[in-house]
């Protein structure tokens, strides 16, 4: 049940479609200007154009007010964690900086382990891992889809080795995002194309090629109030 309206809700069926609604077009041109105006300031690199999505990788059909896009198109930055040589167990402390690998990813919470955190002077060392207010951490093996928002009260801790951080540009609805991770289709499509035999491991090119449905602005707000009114409902059924 939890599946299928997560499924529909991608689909625009938990939705109004309101025409009062900013168009996506609208919406779309300014993740672009946002992104353009970093790029100028040197926040962010310039990244190369993917291709359009073809009709053949377009697994469902949307409403026309909405568009697909592909996944990087959305962010202002993906990064992965620190590789594994950058961190070794003599930099485990008690009562230090939290790490988040994809294990302290859970139900879209981050939870933190008292066994895995790093010193001050390790955040330091390994300052461009750090993670930030709005931004979206994934694990990247084992579990596909698994990710959550970081919040004010992760804000400084340091992305783990088996994770990615992504920064969403601010037009869009975060939750929405996190949400969409949780879909069977977003799941279905990191499995399926993630490389390696033993786990599953999710490299930065599959990831930023996955087309996204992407409603307008508000209505992103209504899908992530509708679900959360809906699945708690799911889970006192079990």
């Amino acid at each position: 049940m939890k599946n299928a309206i997560l499924q529909a809700a991608m689909q625009g069926k938990l939705s109004e479609q309101l025409d009062t609604d900013s168009s996506v077009d609208e919406l779309l041109d300014n993740i672009k200007a946002e992104r353009e105006r970093l790029v100028k300031e040197g926040k962010i690199k310039k990244e190369k154009p993917l291709p359009e999505i073809s009709e053949d990788e377009k697994p469902f059909e949307i409403p026309e007010s909405w568009k697909w896009v592909r996944f990087s198109e959305l962010m202002n930055s993906m990064s992965t964690g620190p590789f594994g040589s950058m961190l070794h167990k003599s930099d485990y402390v008690s009562n230090g900086i939290p790490l988040v690998n994809p294990a302290n990813i859970i139900n879209g919470c981050i939870i933190a382990s008292d066994k895995m955190m790093v010193s001050e002077e390790t955040v330091k060392r390994l300052e461009s891992y750090v993670l930030q207010t709005g931004m979206i951490v994934m694990g990247r093996r084992g579990e596909m889809g698994r990710c959550a928002v970081v919040g004010e009260k992760e804000n400084g801790w340091l992305c783990g080795t088996g994770s990615f951080f992504m920064m969403p540009s601010t037009c869009m609805f975060v939750d929405y995002l996190s949400m969409f991770f949780t879909t069977p289709y977003a799941k279905a499509y990191l499995s399926g194309a993630s490389v390696g035999t033993t786990m599953s491991n999710l490299n930065h090119k599959i990831l930023s090629s996955m087309p996204v449905p992407i409603p307008p602005l508000a209505e992103q707000k209504r899908i992530v109030a509708k679900l959360e009114e809906i699945l708690p409902l799911c889970e006192r059924l079990k």
